[in-house]
């Protein structure tokens, strides 16, 4: 019986819903049930790395989709018995929604071509494959050299903004390694550019899907660097806004609850205090605080009802999700 990393692969039929991890008697069969897919851009000098550590687990059903580098990734990746080929679009979210075109298989491993994520890793996610429509792989960060403080800080920020906006309790939401059920992915319609497409693919899910995460090592890249940490982070943190404005609106719209009673109840209190010192009924200013609570009441309702519905859409979708496996 094959190994993948230090995990025993258990025998199964195929894949099936009524298991939780995804087995099979030997590597080569995982080939035909799972996809590596690496996106790339200018990763000549760890690419080859990257394709040899998969290589020496038993895992050749590998898809390297290229940015367009000019530094000779592609072809260094063409050297082994896998398939690249060129993205549309732009950035990252371009060689995501490539991948999500190509792959035939039931399921794809996301990870970057930098060395930084470690293959032996992989046996983590197929134990619980078959049961989530995605995985995340968090991050060690306790090393100092390979992520700095101030970007792990802003992973954290950026991380519980998200759990706080999409209702989640994920630990690395920025996490560029990650298993996905490819009959999820076919439905997702990705809009943003840059990093900030793995919260995208996060919040999508995390709507009606069932995502969970497992640990997973982490290591200093090979090459240069090519997020900023400023200048991305406040990019990515503006968009986790924006997803949870779209794809969680009950969250956003009781934050405009709160803000709205708030002030409505500070100009009642004034309003209140005003006409015990005077002893005169400030009329407008009671009519201005009763009008931004009914406001208030309105926005409640229309939170109340947002959050009914995506209940109801992620009931309906897992219960079609159960039915289609079966």
């Amino acid at each position: 019986m094959g190994t993948i990393g230090n995990s025993s692969l258990q025998e199964s039929e195929g894949y099936s819903h009524e298991h939780s991890n995804l087995t099979v008697e030997k590597p080569s069969e995982l080939n035909t049930l799972l996809t590596i897919v690496i996106p790339t851009f200018n990763e000549q000098e760890a690419i080859g790395k990257v394709l040899d550590e998969l290589f020496s687990i038993g895992l050749k059903n590998i898809l390297v989709v290229d940015g367009y580098s000019s530094d000779g990734t592609s072809y260094t990746a063409k050297k082994y018995p896998i398939s690249v080929i060129f993205q549309h679009g732009k950035g990252k979210t371009g060689a995501l929604k490539t991948a999500f075109e190509k792959v035939k298989t039931p399921y794809m491993i996301v990870m970057d071509g930098d060395f930084t994520y470690d293959p032996s890793c992989i046996n983590r996610f197929l134990e619980h494959m078959q049961s989530y429509d995605q995985i995340i792989g968090v991050r060690n960060l306790d090393d100092k050299k390979n992520m700095s403080a101030i970007h792990k800080l802003g992973n954290k920020i950026i991380t519980k903004t998200f759990n706080a906006l999409m209702e989640t309790s994920l630990s690395d939401v920025c996490s560029g390694m990650y298993a996905l059920r490819t009959e999820i992915v076919k439905d997702i319609d990705l809009s943003s550019t840059g990093f900030d497409v793995e919260a995208e693919i996060a919040a999508q899910i995390a709507c009606s899907g069932r995502i969970t995460e497992v640990p997973i090592n982490y290591r200093q890249r090979i090459g240069k660097q090519k997020l900023s940490t400023w200048k991305h982070g406040f990019k990515i943190l503006n968009s986790i806004v924006k997803l949870g404005m779209t794809y969680n609106p009950n969250v956003f719209y009781s934050i405009i609850v709160g803000i709205t009673l708030l002030v409505g109840i500070g100009i009642l209190a004034d309003t209140a205090i005003e006409w015990y010192h005077t002893k005169t009924l400030p009329v407008s200013g009671l009519l201005i605080s009763i009008s931004i609570l009914l406001i208030a009441i309105n926005f409640a309702g229309i939170a109340l009802a947002a959050k009914m519905l995506r209940r109801m859409e992620s009931k309906i979708t897992r219960r079609l999700t159960i039915r289609t496996l079966e």
